[in-house]
């Protein structure tokens, strides 16, 4: 459970006992001082031992310093040292007394709090993955069901332009009499029953040579008209 406790400091007074105990096992504790000209950030080192021995460096600031669980598991009296910096006295080193009232073990299954927040963020970075990796499953599985209908669009297409064609796909109604390969051989037919003439020029000689088959050849000639230089069709008969 979250607490402040205040140490107080008068002129000259280096060495004080904060004005509350603090029980054994306690957890979010804050360390706040009075009658201080403390910076915006210092730093406080907390310890079981008055004199020596090893501490826990913390940073505070306006609103006090978090006392660390470590040294309040122990059962032991708390000890805080900071020191300040002043103009006119220099360095001045500070120490605050904190009370410890033992108490039994608790239930170290049990999260506390600050345990429990760590744990919820967990609990939901977890969640936020299985969502995303959901809604990437989603957005795969869609893909693919839109990568396979365009596959089908396109053979569909195929098998409607091949029908177009050449015909014989038993896609439509009517297919093999009507494609651009039934109406070549028809426009085919035409042109030998009613003949046709070819035109070819040359690359040797450059000239222009005219091959009319046999059903026209009676009837039409081509004659180049040199004062116009123009090719000229004359129809017989």
């Amino acid at each position: 459970m979250d607490h402040t406790i205040t140490a107080v400091f008068t002129d000259g007074q280096t060495q004080t006992v904060a004005a509350e105990p603090l029980y054994q096992w306690a957890y979010g504790q804050t360390l706040q001082f009075e009658g201080l000209d403390l910076p915006q950030a210092y730093q406080v080192d907390f310890s079981n031992f008055e004199f020596c021995g090893e501490s826990i460096p913390r940073i505070g600031g306006p609103d006090g310093v978090t006392i660390p669980v470590e040294v309040l598991s122990t059962g032991s009296p708390v000890y805080a040292f900071l020191w300040i910096q002043s103009e006119t006295a220099g360095k001045t080193w500070l120490r605050v007394e904190i009370r410890v009232i033992p108490r039994p073990v608790p239930d170290l299954d049990t999260p506390n709090p600050e345990e429990e927040s760590a744990i919820a963020e967990a609990i939901a970075a977890l969640n936020d993955a299985v969502e995303a990796a959901e809604t990437a499953e989603t957005n795969a599985q869609a893909s693919a069901a839109d990568a396979a209908e365009s596959a089908q669009d396109a053979a569909e297409s195929a098998v409607l332009a091949e029908s177009w064609a050449v015909g014989d796909t038993d896609t439509r109604e009517g297919e093999n009499q009507n494609n651009a390969k039934f109406w070549a051989l028809v426009a085919q037919q035409g042109a030998e029953h009613s003949g046709y003439a070819i035109f070819d020029v040359n690359d040797q000689d450059g000239q222009m040579y005219v091959t009319i088959t046999d059903p026209l050849a009676q009837d039409v000639s081509f004659l180049v008209n040199e004062n116009l230089g123009t090719l000229e069709v004359t129809i017989n008969g």
